[in-house]
């Protein structure tokens, strides 16, 4: 058992020795539960079961980077024959990350909001289209050189221009990313 333990503690020291390579290419994923508020048409709150905040961007250092974005997340509430209340979100965002791996990120970009009956369908019918902005603050664990571990919260602000749904939504996430240089 002790030499089991050894060789784990060998293989994580070598795999975090270059642990400062954080410049470059990177791919995020990230998903997580939350809760949503609606201030709109439908009023009243919703448990969000899955949130995301999938990005692809370039990392200028150890503290800096820009970053293209998908967030948004997969409501259970019910709203006329509808089941579902999905948030979609692309856009462009901005990260700062401090010496001890704290990072604050900021995006923003084109939202829709669409009402599906089936989780297995959650495009749904589109209800409409507007801006969306994502702040997180998350904390970075650096596994490797390569790859890197983290959580934190999130709040996502929706707001169509057609139909006037204001969607807030806290969730705390979960994220893998692998950085390819």
């Amino acid at each position: 058992m002790q030499q089991r333990i050894f060789f784990v503690l060998i293989i994580v020291i070598i795999c975090t020795q270059h642990s400062n390579a954080q410049n470059g290419l990177f791919l995020r994923l990230s998903v997580g539960p939350g809760i949503m508020n609606e201030y709109s048409a439908n009023i009243g709150t919703g448990l969000t079961l899955v949130t995301k905040n999938h990005a692809i961007g370039w990392g200028f250092n150890d503290s800096y980077a820009l970053y293209v974005n998908e967030f948004g997340g997969l409501i259970k509430k019910g709203v006329d024959e509808y089941n579902y209340i999905n948030l979609d979100a692309y856009g462009l965002g901005f990260s700062y990350g401090t010496p001890a791996n704290i990072i604050f990120s900021l995006s923003g970009g084109y939202g829709m909001v669409s009402f599906a009956h089936k989780w297995s369908e959650p495009e749904g019918d589109l209800r409409g289209e507007g801006y969306a902005v994502r702040l997180g603050l998350e904390k970075k664990w650096i596994v490797s050189k390569r790859w890197n571990l983290g959580l934190g919260p999130q709040i996502i602000f929706l707001k169509t221009t057609n139909d006037n749904y204001e969607f807030i939504n806290v969730s705390l996430n979960f994220f893998l990313e692998f950085h390819l240089t």
